[in-house]
């Protein structure tokens, strides 16, 4: 395969990496283009009308036009049917009448209110209502004599019965007893009365003995004590201090002031308050003005006019007398008395009604009303009958039959229906490029490939910096277990993220010569630190992205520049397996080296030739089946394998470094302008 490779290198049959991606973008957009065009209002169109066009419906449509012909059709058997209706004594009578003078006066007279009041006293004085009306006027005076005798009687009972009601409540007795009601002195006297009431006089002889009592026994421990105090003082001898003397002299003034023998004297009954105030109230009780008040106020008479006073059987008498007094009721007397028919409304309507009965135009009304050209006029008015008539002779006289009639009578009728403009635009949209350009690409085309794998991770590098949820930098195990960047201990370079350039959706990862302390890892030694003369770059999916099987693919370029390799390859949890979709670092810059490590020591490199790899972009893909490794370069195979093939989901990793002695021209890069990972589509 290498070899097959190499041959086509040296021919110039290796595809440029532009013209794939032209013709994968050129698929990709004339896929879309099918995609939209499949889904399209037009299409839509052409295939309805194409499944329409080529059906037997469509042909059994075409012959029924073009059987269609004018005697026996519709219009005809209508205009057949308007001419028979037209000649009719009925249709002929209605329109007579339809517009004449005669119906008008007769419509206009109809609504007229001389024939409605001239109706309604037809219909008044030639019924029963009219002799129940004059019976009615009789009994109705009747009733209202008899009604008005009985409430002057009724008053007459009442007046009698509340006489001495209305004497007391006019009398100068009650007059006097409602002003001493609200007057101040009864207000002063209740009000003493309830103050009285509330007081315990017994309780207040109690409560003055004990206070008398008290002060009492106070004035007995006084003199007791200063009895004591003299006894004190005279026994002091002469020159001694007398220590109770300021005591001594408050006792003697207190005695000496009588204070309490007078506050004794004064604890009377009749020095109190309450006292004087009951005094004052058994000399008010007994005033003429309180005893007639209260007599008045609890007698019998005075209960019977309370209960009465704006009673209902009250209010009922004064309503019936002012009733009885009022002009209105005297209009009633006497308007009970000309209770007559000659003074009713109905007599002067029963004089209108004799004349009315007599008038010409009443009398022409009826003749005309009773005639059987209005009975044949009033049948077909608004009927179906009239209502089919005018709807043929509108039809008749209508375009649409005269197109209809024309359209009929025409041979050939299917050049004129829709379903021949449909055939035409048929016909058009067959013969458009479009529509040949779809079916084309309906029959052939290559979107199969476009469906064969189904994207699963892709990275474009359009961002200013690594894309932190698909890439980390330096090794997976570094950070993960170290959360630090190490270098296995043949690499001459040491890896920062710095060495990492983005710019026009492209990441460069670039090599330079700069001085650089670094962790090594030795498997006899284990870590170290060390000083680096290099720096580099390495980026990878551990984190984020692993896939079992699949296809690979980046589109590089790489400067060369020995002993600097750069490389794209697929790692799995340890060290092995690794496999290399291709690594470029050798002093042929037209070498470059695919390889697979398996089982810690299984390997498989291939390297090939016939391409300057640095001198363009180019597409390095892997494909990985359950039964092979396929590398190629530019969708050209270069290697094959069915050995040592990976069982686990591995992950892809990008780098530059240094693993021989020599002195590389830096900066080199190798520059990244897409990275993308796919599943086979199920």
């Amino acid at each position: 395969m290498s070899a097959q490779f190499s041959l086509k290198a040296t021919f110039g049959m290796i595809p440029k990496t532009s013209v794939l991606e032209e013709k994968e973008n050129k698929l990709k957009h004339e896929f879309e283009e099918f995609t939209a065009y499949s889904e399209s209002e037009e299409l839509a169109r052409y295939k309805e009308l194409e499944a329409f066009i080529t059906s037997k419906e469509f042909e059994d449509i075409k012959k029924e036009i073009n059987s269609k012909k004018y005697p026996g059709s519709e219009p005809f058997e209508k205009e057949k049917k308007y001419k028979e209706l037209k000649k009719s004594k009925r249709i002929k009578t209605y329109y007579q009448v339809k517009d004449s003078k005669e119906l008008k006066d007769y419509e206009s007279f109809k609504d007229s209110d001389k024939l409605t009041n001239y109706q309604e006293l037809d219909l008044f004085f030639t019924s029963l209502e009219f002799e129940d009306f004059k019976k009615s006027l009789i009994q109705q005076k009747e009733e209202k004599t008899k009604e008005i005798k009985e409430k002057q009687a009724n008053y007459k009972n009442l007046k009698s019965k509340y006489k001495w009601f209305f004497a007391l409540k006019d009398s100068k007795q009650l007059a006097d007893f409602n002003n001493f009601k609200d007057s101040k002195e009864l207000e002063d006297f209740e009000s003493r009365k309830e103050y009285i009431d509330s007081i315990n006089f017994d309780a207040l002889r109690a409560e003055l003995e004990s206070k008398k009592k008290e002060k009492q026994d106070e004035l007995n421990q006084i003199t007791s004590r200063f009895n004591e105090l003299k006894g004190i003082k005279k026994s002091v001898k002469k020159g001694e201090e007398f220590e109770e003397k300021s005591e001594f002299d408050n006792l003697q003034r207190t005695i000496n002031s009588k204070e309490h023998q007078k506050a004794i004297k004064e604890l009377k009954l009749e020095n109190l308050d309450e006292f004087k105030k009951l005094k004052e109230f058994q000399k008010l009780e007994k005033s003429s003005k309180i005893k007639n008040y209260f007599k008045f106020g609890e007698s019998e008479k005075y209960k019977n006019f309370l209960n009465l006073d704006g009673s209902e059987d009250i209010n009922s008498f004064i309503e019936l007398e002012t009733e009885i007094n009022s002009a209105e009721f005297n209009a009633q007397v006497s308007e009970v008395k000309n209770i007559k028919f000659e003074n009713t409304e109905e007599y002067k309507k029963q004089r209108d009604y004799k004349s009315l009965k007599k008038s010409s135009e009443i009398k022409q009304y009826f003749k005309f009303k009773d005639s059987e050209k209005l009975a044949i006029y009033t049948e077909l008015n608004d009927s179906q009958e009239i209502s089919d008539f005018e709807d043929l002779e509108a039809y008749i006289n209508s375009e649409e039959f005269k197109e209809e009639k024309k359209y009929l009578l025409v041979k050939d009728k299917f050049k004129l229906s829709e379903e021949f403009k449909q055939a035409e635009e048929f016909k058009g949209l067959k013969n458009s490029d479009k529509i040949k350009w779809y079916l084309k690409l309906e029959k052939h085309n290559d979107f199969a490939k476009l469906h064969e794998w189904e994207l699963s991770f892709e990275d474009d590098f359009d961002g200013t910096k690594l894309d932190a949820d698909k890439w980390m930098s330096g090794y997976y195990w570094g950070k993960n277990l170290l959360n630090d960047d190490y270098v296995q201990v043949n690499e001459k370079q040491f890896y920062k993220e710095s060495n990492l350039e983005f710019s026009n959706s492209n990441l460069k990862i670039v090599t330079k010569q700069e001085k650089v302390q670094g962790k090594v890892w030795d498997p006899s030694m284990g870590f170290y630190n060390k000083e680096f003369d290099y720096s580099s770059g390495l980026i990878n999916t551990g984190q984020y992205f692993r896939q079992q099987y699949g296809l690979f693919k980046a589109k590089i370029k790489v400067s060369h520049s020995y002993p600097i390799h750069h490389a794209f390859w697929l790692l799995g949890e340890k060290i092995t397996p690794e496999i290399d979709v291709f690594k470029y670092g050798k002093k042929s810059p037209s070498k470059l080296e695919v390889a697979n490590y398996w089982n810690g020591d299984g390997k498989n490199k291939k390297s090939l030739g016939g391409l300057n790899f640095a001198k363009d972009y180019f597409i390095y893909s892997l494909e990985w089946t359950p039964k092979k490794l396929i590398w190629k370069i530019n969708d050209v195979v270069l290697y094959e394998q069915t050995e040592g093939l990976p069982s686990e989901s591995m992950y892809m990793v990008l780098s530059s470094g240094i693993s021989q002695e020599g002195s590389p021209m830096v900066p080199a890069t190798m520059e990244v302008d897409w990275v993308r990972a796919y599943k086979k589509s199920e």
